[in-house]
């Protein structure tokens, strides 16, 4: 899709989408993803071609059970909107539902870049935490020897400072 053709799907954005649209990200932040999905569907009805509305859509379909499609929708609105911060942010989401955490933890990463002031890519990332290397850097960071090694200074540490953070 051309920028022209987004530009005119902006356009054609009337009130009544984007009250649907905020009704549905209301929905989404309360975690009622069945209800959100439908007030999307109502928005995009009216405004068929939103990278945005669609990209929601895609995180209320993942997160309601079907991780596959969502995750497609969502790549599909980001062929839409190559530079739209959100678009990634939900993709980040359904990955990490998925259990894909490095694949997750690079959409949140470029969606900072492309705006370092986006929120909800930094909410994300630091959720995640900050990875420590691994204890024998020659080594994957997989390798089980790295893990099992990991796990014991995770729990070294612990003990060392009670009040810090457990996993």
């Amino acid at each position: 899709m051309r920028a022209q053709d987004l530009d005119v799907a902006k356009q054609n954005e009337t009130f009544e989408s984007r009250d649907l649209f905020k009704r549905a990200e209301m929905q989404i932040q309360r975690q009622g993803y069945d209800e959100a999905r439908l007030l999307l569907e109502e928005a995009l009805k009216i405004v068929p071609i939103n990278p945005v509305y669609i990209s929601h859509l895609g995180l209320c379909i993942g997160m309601d059970g079907n991780l596959p499609e969502g995750e497609r929708i969502c790549r599909e609105a980001i062929k839409l909107a190559p530079k739209d911060p959100i678009l990634y942010v939900n993709l980040g989401r359904i990955l990490l539902e998925m259990g894909k955490r490095q694949e997750a933890r690079a959409e949140f990463t470029h969606a900072y870049r492309l705006d370092n002031t986006n929120a909800p890519a930094a909410l994300e990332l630091s959720r995640m935490g900050i990875r420590r290397p691994p204890v024998i850097p020659f080594l994957h960071r997989n390798h089980p020897l790295n893990i099992y090694l990991g796990r014991l200074r995770h729990r070294w540490l612990y003990l060392k400072r009670p009040n810090w953070k457990k996993l």
